[in-house]
């Protein structure tokens, strides 16, 4: 019987596919399953995929064209057979026995709808940039847009969660993954536990890498974190609000305040060294 099912949408990308597979093999855990959804590419991944699918039951690729990542994602959904459900982006990998541990997690607790752990953020070079750690997960930290998972190989989900908030958004092609991360906090709580399961890699090839230097990762991520706000109670609001100050706004004022008390204390040292 299938738990988890994990969904890893590829396009012409067999540099990396191997890695992810191999990655998802050496997990070793069982009643997972892992189903490749290929756009259609010409490069020889749907080959490499068709390999390792006739050696192992548990692999199976579905090759075909889509609308992009969003379609390929809620296609994967609609064919997994776990309760559960993530995503294995093909440059990103999971941390050493990270499978069998959240599936332990599940199975001790059913109750648990979202599970979401820690994060490495590695550059192209294989140095670690820094940890994700998405701890504070009640809706006013969530609804703020200072706490999220930054790549979904860190978290896992019930697939019944999209039967009440609809699949991936076709038209968005950036961050369609923090947009179902807002909807689904609005309908269930998230369960934090401090273990690094996730590796994300910030390759110049990505999406996310194009979006940080063309300074508009943070702007796309605002307007999102935006609509999900107005939508949101009076009281929850004001929670928001005074939580984004403590997070973002306070911390510039003090380093303003700094700013203005350190040129200050140079005037003064010039005055007294005259």
């Amino acid at each position: 019987m299938v738990l988890l099912s994990i969904i890893t949408p590829v396009y012409n990308n067999v540099h990396y596919i191997s890695l992810a597979i191999d990655n998802y093999l050496s997990q070793d855990c069982k009643n997972t399953e892992l189903i490749v959804m290929d756009g259609g590419s010409t490069d020889g991944t749907k080959e490499v995929i068709e390999r390792y699918a006739s050696k192992n039951s548990s692999i199976h690729c579905v090759s075909e064209k889509d609308e992009g990542q969003s379609d390929a994602m809620n296609k994967g959904i609609q064919l997994a057979k776990g309760k559960y459900i993530s995503f294995l982006n093909v440059d990103d990998y999971y941390s050493d026995g990270c499978l069998n541990e959240v599936c332990q997690l599940l199975i001790s607790d059913p109750s648990i709808r979202y599970l979401v752990g820690d994060c490495n953020v590695w550059d192209q070079y294989g140095k670690l940039i820094y940890i994700n750690h998405p701890s504070k997960v009640q809706k006013w930290h969530v609804f703020s847009g200072c706490h999220f998972s930054v790549n979904p190989s860190a978290y896992f989900y019930q697939k019944s969660l999209h039967y009440e908030v609809g699949y991936y958004p076709n038209d968005n092609h950036y961050n369609m993954d923090l947009e179902m991360i807002l909807r689904f906090r609005e309908v269930t709580k998230f369960h934090y536990y401090p273990r690094i399961w996730g590796n994300f890699r910030m390759l110049p090839e990505a999406k996310t890498f194009e979006d940080q230097t063309s300074n508009l990762l943070e702007k796309r991520k605002q307007d999102l974190v935006r609509l999900f706000y107005i939508k949101q109670p009076f009281y929850l609001k004001g929670m928001i609000i005074i939580y984004r100050m403590k997070k973002q706004y306070l911390p510039r004022l003090i380093y303003s305040l700094r700013k203005v008390r350190d040129k200050l204390l140079y005037e003064i040292s010039k005055l007294k060294s005259r």
